[in-house]
């Protein structure tokens, strides 16, 4: 006996309600079940509870695995029935994950703009738990208080988590040539020094579920602020966007006593869309951990190494969580 996939959906979007129920599955994938995401229903609960934004995403659950936004469409599209027009143009948009990584935002567009047409409000979150609770999954229960405080933050709340702090910045030659263009784009502190005094305000906002890094370097001759909001893309994927809309994509994880922060490459955001761009070959990858000192104090590095120039950018220091 097959497994039921279950699909979470918009129940008020007009698109995405046809779309569910004209969708086919193989028969050997077991039968579809769809479910509203506007109705009290267990699997909605536990779909919010993991940290998915329904309002943003569809999810699929099969066999116990949960899929999300881009990754459901594609989940979808590989147990698909070739069954009907609909169906059939389902499995050519998001049978590839590039095309559907590039469809599936311009669907949500569609999507928002119609339901903000329509007047339909928007789905609410589970905004109870931290946003990275579910990010960190079960690793989450063994992370020490430090660390644990300095991911407090709710989504669609006002959280605000002072970390008061110093900071090392340090450059190579290279990246002192590009620095000026950190300050146009948004992305990294352009200046060096060591020992800087820094307050970092980890803030929610009560619109959305990001996670978002105010920091204030106070420089012997200047002040300046950097500030860049981590999105969740589902699991435990991240990407950090600057104000220009340029982005680190990574993997996000607690393991060995340390948040690790894995470089997966960076990204364009362009009108909703996460676009690839090649800026390793410039400044390299980019890695990051954070290690608790004691239960109000951990320690972080951010670096960037490049394959032929070595560490391009070094950004260490220590903070009190307030």
């Amino acid at each position: 006996m097959t497994n039921p996939v279950y699909l979470i959906y918009d129940g008020e979007c007009p698109i995405c309600n046809h779309a569910a129920k004209v969708m086919k599955v193989r028969q050997s994938a077991g039968e579809l079940e769809i479910i509203s995401a506007r109705i009290e229903h267990p699997l909605v609960q536990e779909a919010k509870q993991q940290g998915y934004d329904l309002d943003k995403g569809i999810v699929v659950k099969y066999e116990g695995k949960s899929y999300y936004g881009k990754d459901a469409m594609h989940f979808l599209a590989m147990i698909g029935s070739p069954v009907g027009g609909f169906n059939k143009i389902n499995i050519f948009l998001f049978k590839s994950k590039t095309l559907a990584a590039v469809f599936y935002p311009i669907f949500k567009f569609i999507r928002r703009c119609l339901l903000i047409t329509l007047g339909v409000p928007k789905i609410m979150p589970d905004n109870s738990q931290p946003i990275f609770k579910s990010i960190f999954g079960e690793a989450w229960n063994e992370m020490p208080p430090a660390l644990k405080k300095h991911y407090a933050n709710r989504p669609y709340t006002d959280d605000v988590v002072p970390l008061d702090g110093v900071m090392d910045i340090k450059f190579s030659k290279l990246t002192r040539i590009i620095a000026p263009l950190f300050r146009i784009f948004g992305a990294l502190a352009p200046y060096e020094g060591e020992n800087i005094p820094t307050v970092v305000y980890s803030k929610s906002e009560p619109g959305s579920d990001n996670y978002i890094l105010e920091r204030h370097f106070n420089f012997p001759d200047k002040n300046f602020i950097f500030r860049s909001n981590l999105v969740p893309l589902g699991g435990s994927k991240v990407i950090e966007i600057m104000k220009s809309g340029l982005g680190w994509y990574c993997d996000i994880s607690y393991q060995n006593g340390k948040v690790i922060l894995a470089h997966k490459g960076y990204r364009l955001r362009l009108f909703g869309i996460l676009i690839p761009i090649p800026l390793g070959l410039i400044l390299g990858k980019a890695y990051a951990e954070e290690e608790a000192i004691d239960d109000d104090n951990f320690r972080m590095e951010m670096s960037i190494t490049h394959p032929w120039f070595g560490q391009t950018y070094l950004y260490k220091g220590r903070f009190k969580v307030k």
